[in-house]
């Protein structure tokens, strides 16, 4: 039943995160804050799982593409950094908004400026 739910619990994460980068795209602010908010509740109740929860995610953005793995990433910086920073690397060179968030998400990784829990 809990590995039910932390399932459910990652698709609903990464339909959120999709949903974000797709309002960040489409440049609609309100939107984006929204998905914004939804993604940071959703990791509370994954990393509520502990180190399943937090290696269920970071597979997710192993196996995810495009916003989604970038933000399942981003969020699992401080969980697995060489594993989550091989995500974003691998994004930056996608072309577009895209490729330019997972840029940023390193940069700011690299300077101690990001940091999600």
């Amino acid at each position: 039943m809990e590995e039910q739910r932390l399932s459910i619990l990652i698709g609903r994460f990464t339909a959120a995160a999709t949903a974000h980068g797709e309002a960040l795209e489409a440049m609609d602010a309100g939107r984006a804050d929204r998905h914004a908010t939804m993604l940071a509740r959703l990791y509370r109740e994954i990393a509520a799982f502990g180190a399943a929860g937090r290696a269920g995610l970071l597979d997710a953005a192993e196996r995810g593409t495009g916003a989604a793995a970038g933000m399942a990433a981003v969020y699992s910086l401080s969980h697995d950094a060489p594993r989550s920073l091989a995500i974003l690397r691998r994004l930056a060179r996608e072309p577009g908004l895209l490729g330019f968030r997972a840029s940023v998400a390193i940069e700011r990784w690299e300077k101690g400026e990001l940091t999600l829990s």
